[in-house]
């Protein structure tokens, strides 16, 4: 299957991406293919099994949520959609600083 899917970067520019994802995919797993397959100059965080849980929380079609633990799926109008917490400082595209 495809998805579509929109990163809103620091510099106030949206990209768009298609990749190929699976019924089990988190939205960490889309931002791997799209570094590994696509962007790699995208910025994200995670810490999965550091002990520094929430670094990869960011905006999911609109609401907060952790990028490792939230399924990939299309908001309402058919994207993915990702951009960073509204607060605190953006480092890069979806990376804050508190």
């Amino acid at each position: 299957m495809k998805l579509h899917v929109k990163i809103q970067r620091t510099d106030d520019q949206t990209d768009q991406f298609e990749v190929d994802y699976g019924p089990d995919m988190t939205v960490l797993n889309v931002l791997e293919e799209i570094y590994r397959h696509h962007d790699s100059s995208i910025a994200y965080r995670y810490s999965c099994r550091t002990g520094l849980c929430t670094t990869c929380m960011m905006l999911i079609n609109g609401k907060p949520d952790l990028s490792c633990q939230k399924t990939a799926e299309p908001g309402e109008d058919g994207y993915l959609t990702l951009s960073p917490l509204p607060k605190g400082k953006t480092i890069k595209d979806l990376v804050k600083e508190y």
